[in-house]
Formats: structure tokens, sequence, C-alpha cells
């Protein structure tokens, strides 16, 4: 079973490995100490013990993420790491689906890699398996069928979709292999997925998914001798990656980015809409907060329209790149608030404007976020 870094999914979340990319450009994290990238990412970095600097425990984690490659005796900031610094250039979509299709059986950051084997991709994998099973009308799936799908078929991840719905039709288990779920949990941070600690949702129409399907390959070429330079290599490929992979998810959320309030339709707020629109997230952030008042303007929307279960939205009170956030537990949707439909255009359309005065394509991280939506909030109460 494939391995990956255990009981650190907490730093695999989006605007952390962003805000650890940038630290990572413009710090050497290889001599790096702990009270100053605390300080830069809010993440604990434990133990706070100077016999273990972060280096010492972490090193795997941002190597996995492939941000570093350990050369000589300084970590060096791969290309992901450099795109990841900008705010806005990558989305969360971007970053998780080039994860899927460059992350090996195993890892160059792990000691069993060995540049003679021919690698499977199981995060492609399973990607592949939610995509097709989705397709074949069944969009919730267990994470210990996709384990056991994975580990029983034997597949790469490369086989196309007639091989892929063979297997999709038939029944699968597994053990539960931890490092597999939470590898599982953390692209499940993918705009159009969700996911529990037993399961993932894809929230797609099945044209998209099939574009989407269509559109995953596994990232190979000629392997480096070495894992650390094998790491920089997958991770120069980043680019040319991203480039081709655009998908607009037109079937899903049809022309809404501009409805919605955007002026752009650029491909972060694309997928800041895809998200907004993911139906899985939606309900289960209603069924764990039944309310009907919008967050925004207080309005009650239940005795306004007695004849409606809900009119509200959600609205994502993250920069528009990121995805939700991903814990042992699943989709965390602390991040997400309920908004009536005219709030959420009026808000999103003040996101536009705030961002185009600043001169920035998205917020720097969540709290700047959350900020500006308060400062909209406010603004719209006192007046």
């Amino acid at each position: 079973m494939w391995r990956f870094d255990q009981g650190r999914i907490e730093y695999f979340q989006f605007d952390e490995l962003r805000k650890i990319a940038k630290f990572a450009v413009a710090d050497d994290l290889k001599s790096a100490s702990r009270g100053p990238l605390v300080s830069a990412t809010g993440l604990p970095f434990l133990p706070a013990s100077t016999a273990y600097p972060p280096w010492r425990n972490y090193s795997r984690v941002f190597r996995t993420a492939m941000l570093v490659a350990k050369i000589g005796d300084n970590a060096v900031p791969t290309p992901i790491a450099q795109a990841l610094a900008k705010d806005g250039q990558v989305t969360s979509d971007d970053y998780f689906h080039f994860l899927a299709q460059s992350f090996t059986d195993p890892a160059p950051s792990f000691q069993e890699w060995k540049p003679t084997e021919t690698p499977r991709f199981p995060l492609l994998f399973a990607l592949k398996f939610l995509l097709t099973r989705s397709v074949l009308g069944s969009p919730v799936v267990g994470i210990r069928e996709i384990v056991g799908a994975y580990q029983r078929s034997n597949f790469d991840g490369e086989e196309d979709q007639t091989a892929f719905i063979e297997i999709a039709k038939k029944s699968w288990t597994s053990g539960d292999h931890r490092q597999a779920r939470e590898s599982i949990q953390v692209i499940g941070q993918i705009s159009y997925l969700s996911a529990t600690s037993t399961e993932v949702t894809v929230s797609l129409d099945k044209d998209d998914a099939i574009d989407v399907f269509e559109s995953l390959q596994a990232i190979r070429g000629k392997q480096e001798n070495g894992s650390e330079r094998e790491i920089l290599r997958i991770a120069g490929l980043f680019e040319s990656a991203v480039s081709d992979f655009e998908i607009d998810f037109s079937k899903t959320v049809l022309d809404e980015t501009v409805e919605a309030g955007f002026s752009e339709g650029t491909r972060v707020e694309r997928t800041h809409i895809v998200l907004e629109r993911n139906s899985a997230i939606r309900n289960a952030y209603f069924e764990k907060n039944p309310t009907t008042t919008c967050d925004f303007c207080a309005r009650d929307t239940k005795s306004e329209f007695p004849w409606a279960d809900r009119v509200l939205d959600i609205h994502h009170v993250l920069p528009l790149c990121s995805g939700t956030r991903s814990d042992k537990s699943g989709t965390v949707l602390g991040d997400l608030v309920a908004i009536c439909p005219t709030c959420h255009r009026a808000v999103h359309r003040f996101y536009t404007k705030w961002l185009k005065a600043q001169g920035k394509k998205d917020f720097v991280d969540a709290a700047e976020a959350r900020a500006v939506y308060d400062q909209a909030k406010n603004l719209r109460n006192t007046t």
C-alpha cells in the first residue's frame, strides 16, 4: 500500500502550503528554527524543542508536497513553491490535480523509492475511480473501496475510461490503511470533491466528470537517479501541466461565474464558484447548520418565504484560489457562511472591486479574506 506522511494532514492544507512555500522561497527550510517558521505560518511544528528543528520532523512533508528538495546542505525551493508563493497564481484545483497526477507509489520523498522501478500513481487512480463511479451514477464512494480497488486491480492509474468502468462496476474492500486514507482526504480539497473519514463525494455533472477524467494523465518522463533531483524534475513540470489542465466545468456551474458577481471569470474565480456550487458541501453545511438567516444582512428567509425549505447560498470565506480545508474527519465546514443570493452576488462584486483597487489577484491569506468579507458586511449594515 502506498505511503504518505501520516498524521500531518494539517500541513497539507492548501492555504498552509502557500505559507510554507513563501517561507521556503525567502528562507532555507533545512536550517530554519522553529520560531520563525511558526510565526510565518501559524502551524505548531511540534515538538517545541531545539533538539528537534522543523527539518528533522517535517522534511518529508515539505518534500512530499514538492515544495523543496535537499540539494547539498540546502532546501532548494522548487518551481511549485515559487508559484504558490505568488498570491492568486495557483488554485487549489491546479495544485491538487497536479499532486494526484505526479504522486507515485513509492514517492521520491520516501526511502523505498528507486529510479529503476516503474511507478504506480495511486492518487491518480483514486481520482479516476471516483470520477468513473460518478459517471456510473454513484458519486459517493467509500475510501476503503478506492484503496481495495487499487490494491487488487493492479492498475497503475493510467488506464482509460473503458478499463476503469469495468473495475468501477465491481465491489471492493480493504483494511483501513491510514496513510492512503489521509492522502485521499488531502486531494479532497479539490473544489468538486468533499470527504468524510470514510467516503468521498463527487459533485459534477456527468459530462464534466468525463471531461475531467480525459484531462488527467500521469506525470512521467525520464526519472533522475537521485530522489531529490527527481523531486525537482517533477516540480519543474508543474507550470506546463497546469496550463494544459483547463476545465471550465460548463455543465456543472454553467456560466455562473459572472452571474455570481465576478467580472473577469478567471481561473481563480471559476474554482471558487465550483466549490460554492458543490452540492455535497452545501448539504453537509446545512445539515450541521440548519439556519435560514443570511449571515450578511440578517434576513430571515424562512419568515419571508415559508413555502421554501432553503434559499440561502453558501459562501466560502477563504482566498478565492483555496478549496475547503480537510482534516482527519474530512471536509471542514468552518470557513463557510450562509448568505442570501443577492448578498452573495454583492459580496463577490465587492471582492472584485477591492482586489482591483489593491492591485491584487487574490487575498493574501484567510485572515485578509475574512477581514474583507467583514468590511463589506459592516459597510452594508451602516448604509
